[in-house]
């Protein structure tokens, strides 16, 4: 029977794993598609990577992130789970390439020829990004393949006096905030006077941005009277202490009232789920709606399996802080594993533990090889791992919220007074001590990248 983490979901915060293209194409494969030395092992179907499929006989989960910035036409030419998904039965939120465009990696051969012909000159790059055509291809790529999306932000930290390391490649780096801020506005007005020209009903999340030195209040005011579907928290506005701050800001100034999806760009589980879940009830309380939804995304479970060649550890939460930290496994590279001169069952459960034992991961069996995984092997991680981060932003979540799984005994202490006061803060007539106290607890605990074991 498949283990629907959809509903599991229900109240919650959602964690939205950021799909990468190569996953959301490999993930359409059958068995006969995939050629590897020690083949497919027996009962197993390739295709079952697809967890956006209801029916599908490992586990599903019907939301996920999906990047345009990964694309360069305003349509995904290969086949793709995201792309022949049920929409009835699944939410796709899309980010729009901002991260692309303030990077400097832009897929589009046509559209990165005309932003590097201007780049060295601030007043053309400004003048000319109407004609650049980054605009309506995403637009059309948004409405064509998600339900909810961010709208196209120029990134800040693309500044050249920001000096960000990943900026330095960015053909906006010569234009300054207050142009950034304007070609902000300029997209928005594209996407509002333009949108809906597609059959399918994107709604669009307002991108709010903060840098320092004012740059946040000064964005707010540029682009808080847009009247779209919900919010998106980036750059310093997505920070824990800094998002709730702005979620009280904006329901304040009434922008919350027909908000329906607020995310918060780059939040990992668990400690960011059990915060932004007590937000999210705190709000539907205020706001008399319960479709109100406040997700959370990270490319994490990739770049675990991609980079690392690591199994994400499923969590065994208790009241020590450190086990609500994401850790990972790494696969071993292992010639006699590769040679079957020694086998290794998976060492945690995961939906594949009867499937496949670690042997089927690798494989060749070359000496020289610095790896022995191969394209398969790496997905089957991937999937995996994104599976398992969805455990923990549920299973954290139950021990709080759970009427049945309620367990405080196992949530630290400090994890339980943040979550009480984010629930009070919406309301509290002591907002700035509330302030303080979040202050006090949660510099430390922001760190989201997972360590070996």
């Amino acid at each position: 029977m498949t283990e629907d983490l959809t509903k599991q979901y229900e109240g919650y915060a959602v964690y939205l794993p950021s799909l990468q293209q190569q996953f959301a194409a490999y993930a359409t494969r059958t068995n006969a598609d995939v050629q590897r030395r020690n083949g497919i092992p027996k009962g197993f179907k390739t295709q079952s990577l697809n967890f956006l499929q209801p029916d599908n006989k490992l586990w599903h989960c019907a939301y996920t992130l999906y990047s345009c910035g990964q694309f360069d036409k305003p349509q995904i030419r290969s086949r793709d789970i995201v792309a022949e998904r049920d929409r009835k039965t699944s939410v796709v939120v899309g980010d729009s390439g901002g991260f692309q465009l303030g990077t400097g990696a832009i897929r589009s051969k046509d559209e990165l020829n005309h932003l590097e012909r201007y780049k060295n000159d601030p007043t053309q790059q400004f003048a000319k990004w109407q004609q650049c055509g980054f605009r309506e291809r995403t637009l059309k790529w948004l409405e064509r393949y998600t339900d909810y999306a961010m709208t196209l932000d120029m990134v800040l930290w693309a500044a050249e006096k920001r000096d960000q390391p990943t900026a330095r490649g960015s053909q906006l780096r010569k234009l300054s905030v207050q142009q950034l801020i304007d070609l902000s506005v300029d997209n928005l007005k594209f996407f509002s006077d333009n949108r809906g020209r597609e059959t399918r009903k994107t709604k669009f999340l307002s991108v709010l941005q903060d840098i320092g030195d004012g740059t946040g209040q000064a964005w707010y005011d540029a682009v808080k009277s847009f009247k779209f579907e919900g919010w998106a928290l980036g750059s310093e506005t997505g920070g824990l202490l800094n998002s709730i701050w702005w979620l009280r800001r904006l329901l304040n100034d009434g922008n919350l009232d027909h908000a329906e999806w607020i995310h918060t760009l780059g939040k990992s589980p668990p400690l960011n789920s059990i915060i932004y879940t007590a937000a999210q009830r705190a709000l539907r309380r205020i706001l008399g709606r319960d479709n109100f939804t406040i997700s959370l995304d990270s490319s994490s479970p990739h770049r675990i399996a991609g980079v690392q060649r690591s199994l994400v550890v499923p969590s065994h939460f208790t009241n020590d802080e450190k086990t609500w930290k994401i850790s990972a496994w790494p696969v071993p590279q292992d010639i006699r594993l590769a040679r079957g001169e020694k086998f290794l069952d998976f060492p945690f459960a995961s939906p594949f533990a009867k499937h496949m034992k670690i042997n089927d991961l690798l494989a060749h069996d070359k000496d020289d090889s610095d790896y022995f995984t191969d394209a398969w092997a790496e997905n089957i991680l991937v999937s995996h791992n994104i599976y398992t981060y969805h455990r923990a932003s549920i299973d954290a979540c139950d021990l709080i919220f759970h009427e049945q799984k309620r367990d405080m005994s196992r949530v630290p202490d400090p994890y339980a007074e943040i979550v009480g006061l984010v629930d009070e803060y919406f309301t509290s007539e002591t907002p700035f001590a509330v302030e303080q106290r979040l202050t006090e607890l949660l510099p430390l605990r922001q760190v989201d990248e997972p360590r070996d074991v």
